[in-house]
């Protein structure tokens, strides 16, 4: 059983993520607040286990698929561990994690405007592998082949510098009536319909119809009521970004 700083985590796991286990461990660890058997919060540096689901799939084109789901135990409630299966292959199953907020970019002459930013996930994360080479991740390797760049820092203010348009295959869509879509290649990879009414809804429609959008993508960003969290996709190198026309 090996352990990573204080996460125990089953050797067999190494098989699927090679030379990304250890930092697939850490990540995983730090991502979790709460014991998944009991429910106690985590306190740092205590005894931890990392329990891991995969499912293998294969794609309509051959490309095999697997999928990761994992949680965190207190040690003393679970050991470590690793479960294997067949699935069938299914995107459509997979569930979008979202926030809106809006950003104030300052230009070199002093002038303000407002930047609305979706920061959106896909769950559970869903890795591919061609010709029996690493594991890559399925939605920051689509993000990227429609022109989005990999982020290294998680710092907003940076990523607001630093984020270019993405490709013409990319587009926003904002209605009216407040309905939001992201698309790429004309298939929605997100939609929400947002209340006019709200102020901090009808803040993010009147920075949309500035003509862009910026989001902010990949795998491992923790979206939760509370905020954004963008460390561990930076960390992973698995944070994108991409500024995406609006389009009425």
């Amino acid at each position: 059983m090996p352990v990573t700083r204080n996460v125990a985590w089953d050797r067999r796991l190494e098989s699927f993520k090679g030379r990304d286990t250890v930092d697939y461990v850490l990540t995983a660890a730090s991502m979790a607040s709460a014991c998944a058997a009991c429910r106690a919060p985590l306190e740092p540096g205590e005894p931890l286990s990392l329990l891991v689901n995969v499912t293998e799939s294969t794609g309509p084109d051959g490309t095999n698929y697997v999928t990761f789901t994992d949680c965190v135990c207190h040690r003393g409630c679970s050991g470590p561990g690793l479960s294997v299966q067949r699935g069938r292959w299914a995107p459509s199953e997979l569930t979008p994690v979202a926030a809106r907020l809006v950003l104030t970019h300052r230009s070199v002459n002093g002038e303000e405007r407002l930047v609305p930013v979706l920061a959106y996930t896909l769950v559970p994360v869903v890795t591919f592998r061609e010709n029996d080479g690493d594991l890559t991740s399925a939605l920051v390797s689509v993000l990227l082949f429609h022109g989005f760049q990999l982020a290294l820092s998680p710092d907003l203010g940076d990523i607001l510098e630093g984020a270019t348009a993405t490709s013409a295959s990319c587009s926003f869509a904002v209605t009216p009536q407040g309905l939001i879509t992201l698309s790429i290649r004309g298939k929605n990879l997100f939609r929400d319909q947002l209340r006019t009414e709200q102020p901090a809804d009808a803040l993010w429609l009147e920075a949309a119809r500035g003509g862009h959008v910026l989001v902010i993508s990949g795998d491992n960003l923790i979206i939760t009521p509370n905020g954004l969290d963008l460390r561990h996709a930076a960390a992973q190198g698995t944070l994108v970004i991409g500024t995406v026309p609006v389009h009425a």
